[in-house]
């Protein structure tokens, strides 16, 4: 791809929408565009993008051994709630990827609510979306996505969804 293209970033805090930019001028591409908003209403026309990355905010369990302290900002009613909020995300994120395209959900967590949660609930809420091989080792097969662990990696620990949307 190059820096050709049209790449749309988005993020509800501005501050890390000013960071994509900043990364974007200093490496000298202008493929990467920006928006601040809600990803679960996002301004862009049905099926423009022949893939769509959703990167969701989730619990962030999956980098507790880089950020101990992360463990106590999290409460054990997050990941259900956040795998909600996952949900709406991904649906509307599967709204905007063309016929044949993919869709890429990724979260930086292991627990079960954020991955295959989501994944169960992508089967019966997007039917005709198709679930792709993630490619093995180091990944692990979990549903119909991939984990990636701190043991088997030494990464934090991950989780991939991929979906072929219906032609």
């Amino acid at each position: 791809m190059g820096d050709s293209g049209f790449i749309l970033a988005g993020d509800r805090y501005a501050g890390r929408v000013r960071l994509v930019m900043d990364g974007a001028e200093r490496l000298g591409l202008v493929s990467i565009h920006t928006f601040v908003g809600d990803a679960r209403d996002v301004p862009i026309a049905p099926a423009s993008f022949d893939r769509v990355l959703l990167d969701a905010p989730c619990s962030g369990l999956g980098v507790l051994r880089r950020r101990a302290e992360a463990r106590w900002r999290i409460s054990p009613d997050d990941p259900e709630v956040l795998g909600k909020l996952q949900q709406e995300m991904l649906l509307e994120a599967s709204r905007l990827v063309k016929p044949g395209g993919l869709l890429a959900y990724s979260v930086c967590t292991l627990s079960s609510d954020e991955t295959i949660g989501v994944d169960k609930w992508a089967q019966s809420a997007l039917p005709r979306f198709e679930a792709q091989p993630i490619p093995a080792s180091p990944w692990i097969a979990h549903g119909r996505g991939a984990l990636l662990t701190p043991d088997a990696a030494g990464t934090d620990g991950m989780y991939l969804l991929l979906l072929k949307a219906p032609e």
